[in-house]
């Protein structure tokens, strides 16, 4: 059996770029390298978004559920031996639905499993669910490299 990892949030922030308050996930509670991740992300109350999305109704937008299963989801490929210091950049998603909302003060968890990692592109197909009831899936595209290569190309334009 693989060795399973767990990382809090200080290790996450060794692996991601991003950075409050666009960073979504609060620990990964565990992850299989190249095949498998679980983390976490518990709503605040207070975050930016909500005072738009929607005044006295705060529901998580879908969009950032998709933006946290994507964060999750890249710890299969960054865990990898030798990806550590590669750059994500999402790409895609496939048969994507949303079941259920998520409201302030909900813990998302997050479980993606591994399908594919050809030409720096890598594939996941993750799950969100709060209190162990499904509330969204779908395939995570993102493409993987360099942050030098990235920009050298000029983006995903001919990476």
């Amino acid at each position: 059996m693989a060795n399973k990892l767990r990382l809090g949030i200080d290790k996450v922030k060794q692996y991601l770029p991003h950075r409050e308050p666009f960073l979504f996930v609060d620990e990964i509670t565990e992850v299989v390298p190249g095949k498998s991740v679980i983390g976490k992300r518990t709503v605040r109350k207070d975050e930016f978004f909500f005072k738009g999305h929607f005044p006295n109704f705060p529901v998580f937008p879908g969009a950032l559920v998709v933006e946290t299963m994507a964060q999750v989801s890249a710890f299969i490929v960054l865990t990898m031996p030798g990806n550590e210091k590669l750059f994500g950049l999402f790409t895609g998603i496939e048969h994507f639905e949303f079941r259920k909302s998520v409201y302030p003060g909900d813990t998302l968890i997050i479980k993606s499993n591994f399908i594919s990692f050809r030409h720096g592109i890598a594939k996941s197909m993750g799950k969100a669910y709060v209190n162990g009831k499904l509330v969204a899936q779908g395939i995570i595209s993102a493409f993987f490299s360099t942050r030098e290569k990235i920009l050298s190309k000029g983006g995903l334009t001919n990476a």
